[in-house]
């Protein structure tokens, strides 16, 4: 399997975050409706069985990515970092060039003087339900409320990575349901105009695997059980999917699925045994009451990467 590196611009705000798993899902609904159900089933074989046809990344900033979730024992290289910290807190983001070059304690160098600010703002948008007997809003249903809306700057593009088994679907084909998706819409409200981008022409193959790596880094929610994992040496922090059927089973007498937990995307995984990935995690069934066929993007694309677990005290 391969990584791509995929670039989009927004061209409309969103109701829903560009993560990973949701990606994975209206791509799925992408392929059913452009080349039909039975093609995805084919697709879906051995999903849950480490055998997924692609893994879809969070949407990052062009050209950066996030910083790692490690305790801050690991980002103190130095005194003057150390009499820093309120500014290494604010810190989020480092370039992709950086991630490569240098073990990850020196990305909190890199990051500052990177010193780069994700430009996208947020704001409410309110809605009135009539109620149709009275012509008016009311309580309850019929009560006006509020929903969020992300904003993007129309210079900003964002880095999407997908990894790809092109044995079983298409780099073309999937281009084309990237496309599909984004002339639709992604995510909440595209009815009313909300998550469309387009897609660059260019797609470029990367590899994340240093010569001395020894962990993984996430680009998106992932389930890491029974991946024979060192417990002392992973960092993650947790959140739960409480998700939704897309496109017509949206709209079903039970749209919602069952909830899920997963590790957070910028997480750090480290095998008891190491060997290079592209991916790492689990494909998620049983998840649906009324769809039993349904799956979950537990599955995220990594970076190879090497910390030094020994010193970490040292640090």
């Amino acid at each position: 399997m391969k990584t791509y590196r995929f670039t989009l611009s927004p061209k409309s705000a969103f109701g829903t975050p560009l993560v990973g798993d949701s990606l994975f899902g209206q791509l799925c609904w992408a392929i059913v409706n452009r080349f039909g159900e039975a093609h995805l089933t084919e697709l879906l074989a051995g999903y849950t069985e480490q055998r997924p046809f692609m893994v879809v990344s969070d949407c990052f900033p062009q050209g950066y990515l996030p910083l790692p979730t490690l305790p801050s024992r690991f980002w103190q290289t130095d005194e003057s970092h150390k009499a820093d910290r309120k500014k290494l807190k604010k810190v989020q983001w480092v370039r992709v060039e950086d991630t490569q070059q240098q073990a990850v304690k020196f990305w909190q160098e890199f990051a500052i003087s990177a010193d780069f600010k994700f430009e996208k703002e947020s704001q409410d948008q309110y809605h009135n339900t009539i109620d149709r007997s009275t012509g008016t809003t009311g309580e309850d249903i019929f009560a006006p409320y509020a929903t969020e809306l992300t904003w993007y700057l129309q210079t900003q593009q964002l880095d999407l990575y997908i990894v790809l088994d092109e044995d079983r679907f298409d780099l073309d084909d999937l281009k084309q349901v990237l496309k599909d998706v984004g002339d639709f819409g992604f995510g909440r409200d595209v009815s009313i105009g909300l998550g469309k981008f387009s897609l660059a022409d260019e797609v470029q193959a990367v590899e994340f695997s240093p010569q001395n790596a020894n962990c993984y880094f996430t680009l998106a929610n992932s389930t890491p059980q029974d991946l024979g994992l060192n417990k002392e040496n992973s960092y993650y922090q947790i959140t739960t999917r409480f998700g939704r059927h897309g496109d017509i089973q949206a709209l079903s007498s039970s749209p919602f699925k069952k909830p899920i937990i997963l590790a957070k995307v910028g997480a750090i995984f480290t095998p008891n045994e190491y060997k290079v990935r592209s991916f790492l995690g689990n494909g998620l069934g049983n998840i649906s009451n009324t769809q039993p066929n349904a799956v979950h993007q537990g599955y995220a694309p990594v970076l190879n990467l090497f910390v030094d677990f020994e010193n970490k005290e040292k640090q």
